[in-house]
């Protein structure tokens, strides 16, 4: 079910996601919160992930590296600053190598409505410039691809419960 909609309001610093999975709140957070679930849905399907740090708690700090099929990669980093299961996580966001200052502050909230979880996600960023920039870097086709990931990943573990 790809029902993404994403809100990018001209003017503003921000980006706003909003997305539903078929699945309960609980096993969204799992997905969200375990790295050895991470990995299989984070970021577009040709990428390959690995975990490089990833200590859930607040003042946590998290590292993925995403490997591109040329062998290429970049590394997603960042620090937990919220964290209340099983319905939000604030973290900060940002690549190493591009744009090393500026990282995002997301926030995902997660509302279960019918066995179902509604995910929204706030990322606010330093200028309208880095917004503009996240939303041409391909940001939407890796959310997508990413998220599709975790429609299957859900799925599969609801089926084989």
């Amino acid at each position: 079910m790809d029902d993404l909609k994403i809100d990018a309001p001209a003017g503003k610093a921000f980006v706003n996601f909003t997305r539903t999975f078929n699945a309960p709140r609980e096993l969204v957070w799992r997905a969200l919160s375990q790295p050895e679930h991470v990995v299989n849905w984070f970021g577009p399907a040709a990428h390959a992930n690995t975990v490089l740090e990833f200590d859930w708690r607040v003042g946590g700090k998290w590292k993925i590296r995403s490997v591109f099929a040329d062998g290429g990669h970049v590394d997603f980093h960042g620090e937990y600053r919220e964290i209340a299961r099983p319905e939000r996580v604030v973290k900060t966001f940002g690549m190493v190598g591009m744009y090393d200052d500026m990282v995002s502050i997301d926030t995902v909230e997660l509302e279960e409505v019918d066995g179902k979880t509604i995910y929204r996600a706030h990322s606010e960023l330093a200028s309208i410039e880095a917004r503009n920039g996240m939303m041409a870097s391909g940001m939407e086709s890796g959310a997508r691809e990413g998220y599709a990931r975790l429609d299957a990943m859900l799925e599969n573990w609801q089926v084989n419960a």
